[in-house]
């Protein structure tokens, strides 16, 4: 039985190092055109961008990956010409959904590792 503790405990360190560490880390994001629909499209980012972006403008969104220090009011609206509207620029993966629709990813991986936990050990 004890055997068995250790096992488990070495295949749940192995299974979260597998899960939440990666050594070729590209960013994902929403990438949508300027649309009234909530955005379901996602991309990895090219190599140049290391935030998401997602805008606001009347009842439209935009999402898209984007450079994090050109992450002003000036920069986004030189690159997308919009005169009114707001915006977050966020750097983990699938940050940049829709403000009604945040479902947080982190609950989804930890809930899958849990159930394998559950599943190889008990």
């Amino acid at each position: 039985m004890n055997g068995n503790k250790t096992n488990c405990v070495l295949l749940t360190g192995f299974i979260i190092l597998a899960v939440f560490c990666s050594s070729g880390y590209m960013l994902k994001c929403y990438n949508c055109p300027l649309t009234a629909l909530p955005c379901k499209t996602n991309i990895t980012c090219p190599s140049d961008t290391d935030s998401c972006l997602w805008i606001k403008s009347g009842d439209r969104t935009l999402s898209d990956c984007y450079k994090y220090s050109n992450c002003d009011m000036n920069g986004i609206k030189e690159k997308y010409k919009f005169d009114n509207f707001n915006f977050k620029c966020c750097q983990k993966d699938l940050c940049n959904r829709s403000q009604t629709t945040m479902i947080s990813t982190a609950v989804f991986s930890v809930a899958t590792v849990m159930t394998m936990i559950w599943i190889l050990c008990f």
